[in-house]
């Protein structure tokens, strides 16, 4: 008897894992080999991102799919209450120092230094900010599509 819930507990698990490879791509098996060294990065600025440089590693971000972006953020960039309709957004700050705060109105007291190796998500839907203070940031999305932005009025 205390097997049979081991059993269904390890049935779930493994359900639950392929159920999330199924809807998230994980098992994509389209998603060619990649290698790229830093100078084989082609970075894109997007006017509608004010100053911001985008380079897409891996992926689509306009498709449900997962992707990897690759985002630059010019020193004295200040990034007004926004939020994302896309799920499984993670962010790793891999260079310079970043800025980064939750809500629906900037406070700069409510902001965390994130230095370079610092981690947050960004969840669906939920508003937050951040300022690129000392100098440029570098960070690396990685994210389930289609991508959006949607500024809080």
């Amino acid at each position: 008897m205390k097997y049979l819930k081991y059993l269904a507990i390890g049935a779930a698990i493994v359900l639950a894992c392929a159920a999330v490879c199924h809807f998230t791509g994980a098992n994509n098996a389209s998603m060619p080999a990649a290698r790229l060294v830093p100078g084989d990065i082609t970075w894109k600025a997007d006017p509608k991102l004010h100053g911001l440089e985008t380079a897409v590693l891996a992926g689509d971000p306009s498709i449900a799919a997962p992707y990897t972006q690759r985002i630059r953020i010019p020193a004295n960039t200040i990034l007004k209450p926004h939020s994302h309709p896309n799920k499984g957004r993670m962010v790793t700050v891999l260079s310079g120092t970043f800025y980064f705060g939750y809500g629906d109105k900037f406070d700069e007291t409510k902001l965390k230094r994130l230095p370079p190796g610092s981690f947050f998500t960004e969840p669906s839907g939920m508003p937050h900010y951040a300022v690129a203070k000392e100098g440029d940031v570098v960070l690396q999305l990685n994210a389930i599509g289609p991508d959006g932005m949607v500024y809080v009025k």
